[in-house]
């Protein structure tokens, strides 16, 4: 008879490498991405109660995009090839 214990397998956790400390990554990815969205809201409320020109929301936002997209990106990359 087999008289062995069948035991569920460990699972361990990966731990995340990068080039540049991963959760230092992230910290200042959402730190700029933070930043950016409210400084687009702060335009937007601005442009609402016609203080600024509607064009600078728009550059606002296309700017909030590209930094978003850009941090996310270096964050995606940075914890791959670490």
């Amino acid at each position: 008879m087999n008289n062995q214990i069948n035991e569920p397998p460990v699972k361990t956790k990966r731990e995340v490498k990068g080039v540049v400390e991963p959760h230092l990554v992230r910290i200042i990815s959402f730190v700029i991405i933070t930043f950016s969205l409210a400084a687009c809201t702060v335009l937007c409320i601005l442009a609402i109660w016609q203080f600024t020109e509607s064009d600078a929301v728009w550059r606002a936002v296309a700017t909030f995009m590209v930094v978003s997209v850009a941090t996310g990106i270096f964050t995606f990359v940075n914890e791959k090839l670490g």
